[in-house]
């Protein structure tokens, strides 16, 4: 019986431990179509990009992060002497090398058990889009 009930236990602690991000959608408003247009010019651009992520197998309760994507020479037109936004910078504009960062970005919040805890592992590369999924 209690080696059943320990048993158990680490199953619940592996089956918490493993609650993976699941990307349901990349877009942005800047662009038409949302979803794979570009940028009038491919060598300087300054495009913000929302995420829309949940937990797997929670589709319903998902939330929306965000960041840019700037080519170098977007960069360089950014104010000076100022806080600079979670940005990708790319040589160009490619909607797959984006998609790849973000794969490998989201593996570093496999494993969180809240929003909060997602957006302080991503933080500094992805932001959340809005603050309505963070008690207070």
């Amino acid at each position: 019986m209690l080696r059943t009930a320990a048993l158990g236990i680490r199953q619940v602690k592996q089956a918490q431990g493993t609650m993976n991000i699941e990307l349901l959608g990349i877009s942005s408003d800047q662009l038409e179509p949302s979803t794979s247009g570009y940028p009038c010019d491919l060598e300087e651009f300054d495009v913000l990009i929302e995420l829309d992520l949940c937990f797997e197998n929670h589709q319903a309760d998902s939330v929306f992060f965000e960041f840019y994507v700037a080519s170098h020479k977007a960069i360089e037109n950014r104010t000076i002497n100022s806080f600079m936004p979670p940005t990708l910078v790319l040589e160009e504009f490619d909607w797959n090398v984006i998609k790849r960062h973000i794969s490998k970005l989201l593996l570093q919040a496999n494993g969180s058990n809240s929003w909060a805890e997602v957006a302080t592992r991503l933080s500094g590369q992805i932001r959340p889009a809005s603050l309505s999924c963070f008690p207070f």
